[in-house]
């Protein structure tokens, strides 16, 4: 049987790459990372790729001429590594209509909010565990969704909940989801790609 492959989108730290790259070298996925393609330089989810042989390409939509160059280069990459699935894992741009459209129902996106709640463009990271704080939520938690033309707004896969304490800060409440969100998207992934 042919080895799956996953291709991983990421910005930042790349700590649900990390925790997914883990999870196949564990072969607790069956699949293997193949390349890594990240808008930012010096993120150091690019460290870790190269570390571990992982292709990595560095591609930003503010590095090309225009939308449909950019979106050429993004389709050559695809292309090369035919995935079976597209994991964005804290990524921060938009995946352009076309290749959501090229690939429906294979690209999935992890969120820190049980969504639609602080969803949408604009909602990431701190500003949505601040969100949870300041409106003195009392749950809040991670959701996988399937990633359409709209931020955010795909059909859910799962979700996990996480309670919210009066003790608890924003660092505090993103560091609990974090937590969830390792061991909720390498169970996602390997359920999909179980079932394709």
């Amino acid at each position: 049987m042919k080895t799956k492959k996953i291709v991983v989108f990421a910005s930042g730290s790349g700590s649900n790459f990390k925790a997914l790259h883990q999870a196949a070298m564990k072969k607790e996925i069956p699949a293997r990372i193949t390349a890594l393609i990240c808008d930012n330089p010096d993120a150091g989810a690019l460290t870790y790729a190269r570390d571990h042989d992982i292709r990595t390409e560095v591609i930003s939509p503010r590095g090309f001429v225009d939308p449909e160059t950019y979106k050429k280069k993004l389709d050559e990459i695809l292309d090369e590594e035919s995935p079976d699935l597209i994991v964005l894992a804290g990524y921060l741009k938009k995946i352009p209509d076309e290749i959501v459209e090229r690939y429906p129902r294979k690209i999935i996106n992890i969120h820190p909010s049980l969504l639609p709640k602080y969803g949408g463009k604009g909602w990431y990271g701190m500003r949505v565990h601040r969100a949870v704080i300041n409106n003195r939520e009392k749950e809040t938690g991670c959701t996988v969704h399937y990633v359409t033309q709209d931020y955010d707004e795909g059909p859910v896969i799962a979700r996990v909940k996480v309670p919210v304490s009066e003790k608890d800060t924003a660092e505090t409440v993103a560091a609990k989801v974090l937590r969830q969100e390792h061991v909720l998207y390498p169970k996602v992934v390997r359920f999909l790609l179980s079932n394709t």
